[in-house]
């Protein structure tokens, strides 16, 4: 059962006033939080640390190196990449397979919410570069696909 934790509020919190957003609200389970901000201004009395940066990427994963016939898939957003529909489904692709321009080859989700993730061209699929369940990064490189020669 997820839980909103003290890092999530902090997010809110910082989101509400970089935003100068009137109200922010999440719902998590039986959970229930609403933020009422004073539009961009600190929260009285409150002071939260700023969270931590992002760490750096892993060395050489900007530095992918494609043909021209190669093509990245890449993740709409961030979030979790998942391989396949449900836990115990097939894959919706496997190094190998053939996929069709706008095949769903696999979902990203971020706050219970999935994104189907489309072959980005007809080809066949050479290679994963992430695991299934691994946290991704918006236009993150997900899977390489071969395009079909014509």
């Amino acid at each position: 059962m997820a839980r909103i934790t003290d890092e999530d509020l902090r997010w809110l919190l910082e989101l509400l006033q970089q935003e100068a957003l009137a109200e922010i609200e999440v719902h998590e389970g039986e959970e229930e939080v609403l933020l009422r901000g004073t539009l961009g201004l600190p929260p009285a009395g409150v002071a939260f640390p700023p969270l931590a940066p992002a760490p750096p990427p892993p060395a050489g994963a900007g530095a992918l190196e494609l043909t021209e016939n190669q093509i990245p898939v890449l993740s709409p957003m961030a979030g979790v990449f998942y391989v396949a529909p449900s836990p115990g489904a097939a894959p919706f692709v496997k190094v190998g397979d053939h996929v069709e321009h706008g095949d769903t080859v696999g979902l990203v989700e971020a706050m219970k919410l999935f994104s189907e993730v489309p072959a980005p061209t007809s080809g066949t699929v050479i290679r994963f570069l992430v695991q299934n369940e691994e946290t991704v990064e918006a236009d993150q490189c997900l899977m390489v696909i071969e395009r079909s020669r014509h």
